[in-house]
């Protein structure tokens, strides 16, 4: 049976034909590519075979007239209907690739290019040509040809070249301190009895005064200066008009060079720093969790120098920042202005760190460090009389270990109460060793230390040497001077866990291996609302609090340092992350027998609260 076509139904094909081939040559258009007839596997007759038709004629069968068969139309629409919807896909990907290249700011948004053509690719050309001569410029580029600084604030004042080759920060610390104590009448006696020395006194006063500037060089090149304002020295004046036997005096903290970068080494500093010793000490006081660090500062980590100490030191990581090590060799000073003139007093310190969970920038985080150090106590050389010039007693190596409180009632200096001290002890050598266990989880922080220190061939100096000085100095009850007393042992530590009302979460510095500065959510404002009548917009800035407990033993076999175990709660409000104040309440307990049998033993009750800014 043949199949009739009307001339009706034969202009219903063409318009349909001619509305498939319309949409796949628009389609086609908009995707940039056309499809040739052979591409499609069809013959260029099969769609253009109008012409070949007489309106005037009679029907005929489709194969008679040229024209597709129905099943013919069916494949050559399913060819099309394929073509259309791969081109479909093509103009998504394109979108969708458009979408991203305009997020990621390599090309104008479609706002930025809905204007003159011609004037948008001179630019886009102008554009491109600038990226090349910067980029060729940059591979050509010779470190220190162009020192020229643009200056910002980033928590401080910072100045930096335009290839980051020389760079400069000026900035400096103010903490400024009121503390209040009462005390048992254990540890509230008088210096002759063997109190506190000097006696616990209310005080108000600076407890850092510090001017910074440090930077970059030549790229590779990195230092800082640093002087602390607030200091006292014993300068033995009645008339001075501040305190009686001390006055003010400017020390130095950090004076050094490094250089980065070398092979195999990494960073080598040369200069007067930190060694690598204890979390908490390598930890900046500009954030430090309590107002004072624990008992082991004083006694192990940085005791009579400030935590400084001259000398060269390499540091070096892998993995990231993920495994860290530092070894130093230093001069074991007495004093914080960073020299020391007495023989011995070579100090070897190292100290390794490996961070197993490091996610989400370190507010997950599990910090492991252990470090340890040598240490020559120094020589000191014996008195001499004054009219025969003679040698009053061998010179010995002597060595110290004494305490503060969690509260400081002074500057660095005199002023200050000591809770436990050994007085001076001869020994050969000193080993210690430092544990660290640090955690991160979110506004949760904990952080915690031991220490311990070995001292060999220890005895207590003649009387002919140090007799005196030894008896003013320590108020507890020692041996008899010249006693052997063999290897002794002192210990520390502390743990202490701290909670961000506010959400935040302390940060992190795998360059440096320890915590960096907190940077509040909001920073703390009121201010007039001029949008309501009578109202005020305000932000709370950041509310962190605290709990630690510390520990620290002086007393072993003869010697009678003094035990001290304290609690110490603490609430922190950060108002932005150069500001902040503290408020500190603690308690200790000191077990101490005084030299004439007296018992020193009593809780020591202390509220303290500090104003600390940097800039």
């Amino acid at each position: 049976m043949s199949i009739q076509h009307s001339q009706t139904e034969r202009s219903w094909i063409q318009i349909r034909l001619w509305l498939l081939v319309g949409a796949a040559v628009i389609g086609l258009f908009f995707t940039g590519k056309l499809i040739r007839a052979d591409e499609l596997d069809m013959p260029v007759e099969s769609l253009f075979v109008f012409d070949q038709i007489d309106p005037q004629s009679q029907p005929h069968r489709p194969e008679e007239i040229g024209l597709p068969t129905p099943s013919q139309q069916l494949e050559n629409f399913q060819q099309v209907s394929d073509a259309l919807s791969s081109s479909a896909k093509k103009l998504e990907a394109l979108e969708s690739r458009l979408k991203s290249l305009e997020k990621s700011s390599l090309l104008p948004s479609l706002k930025e290019t809905s204007g003159d053509t011609s004037t948008k690719t001179k630019d886009s050309a102008n554009s491109e040509k600038t990226k090349t001569s910067e980029a060729k410029k940059s591979d050509s580029y010779e470190v220190g040809t162009d020192p020229a600084f643009k200056s910002k604030w980033a928590s401080t004042f910072q100045a930096e070249s335009e290839h980051k080759d020389f760079k400069v920060k000026i900035g400096g610390r103010s903490q400024i301190d009121a503390v209040a104590f009462s005390a048992a009448s254990g540890p509230d006696q008088s210096v002759g009895t063997g109190g506190l020395n000097p006696r616990l006194n209310d005080t108000v006063d600076l407890r850092r005064g510090r001017f910074r500037i440090e930077g970059r060089m030549y790229e590779l090149y990195d230092w800082a200066c640093e002087y602390d304002f607030v200091n006292q020295l014993n300068v033995n004046a009645e008339t001075f008009p501040t305190e009686r036997d001390s006055g003010p005096l400017t020390a130095v903290t950090d004076f050094w060079l490094q250089m980065r970068e070398l092979p195999i080494l990494g960073t080598v500093r040369i200069g007067n720093q930190k060694d690598p010793y204890g979390f908490e000490h390598l930890t900046s006081s500009r954030w430090l969790n309590f107002m004072e660090r624990s008992f082991c500062q004083d006694a192990f980590e940085g005791p009579f120098n400030n935590g400084f100490v001259p000398g060269i030191q390499i540091m070096n990581n892998a993995y990231d920042g993920r495994l860290a090590w530092q070894i130093g060799e230093f001069k074991n000073t007495n004093n914080p202005f960073a020299y020391s003139n007495s023989s011995g007093g070579s100090e070897t310190v190292g100290r390794i760190v490996a961070i197993p969970l490091y996610e989400d920038e370190g507010r997950q985080l599990v910090h492991l460090g252990l470090s340890g150090r040598a240490l020559e106590p120094q020589i000191r050389a014996p008195t001499y009389d004054k009219t025969t010039g003679i040698a009053q007693g061998p010179e010995f190596s002597q060595t110290r270990f004494r305490s503060r409180g969690d509260l400081r009632n002074g500057p660095p200096g005199p002023l200050n109460s000591i809770y436990a001290d050994t007085g001076i002890l001869a020994a050969t050598w000193q080993n210690e060793v430092g544990l660290e266990f640090v955690t991160n989880n979110g506004p949760w922080s904990f952080q915690s230390e031991y220490f311990g220190s070995w001292l060999y061939n220890a005895a207590t100096p003649s009387t002919a040497n140090n007799g005196y000085q030894n008896n003013r100095i320590t108020s507890g009850q020692q041996p008899a001077p010249g006693t052997n007393l063999g290897t002794v042992y002192f210990q520390g530590g502390y743990a202490e866990v701290l909670y961000f009302l506010t959400g935040e979460s302390r940060s992190y510095s795998l360059i440096e291996s320890r915590f960096d500065r907190p940077i509040p959510k909001n920073n703390f404002y009121v201010v007039r609302d001029h949008q309501r009548r009578n109202a005020w917009s305000w932000s709370e800035g950041a509310w962190q609090v605290g709990a630690r407990y510390s520990y620290l033993s002086l007393s072993d076999g003869q010697v009678n340092g003094g035990v001290l175990n304290s609690i110490t709660l603490g609430v922190n409000w950060m108002m932005n992350p150069n500001a902040r104040l503290y408020f500190n309440y603690d308690i200790t307990y000191r077990d101490f027998v005084n030299m004439n049998g007296d018992n020193g033993s009593g809780a020591i009750n202390g509220f303290g609260t500090r104003l600390a800014f940097d800039f």
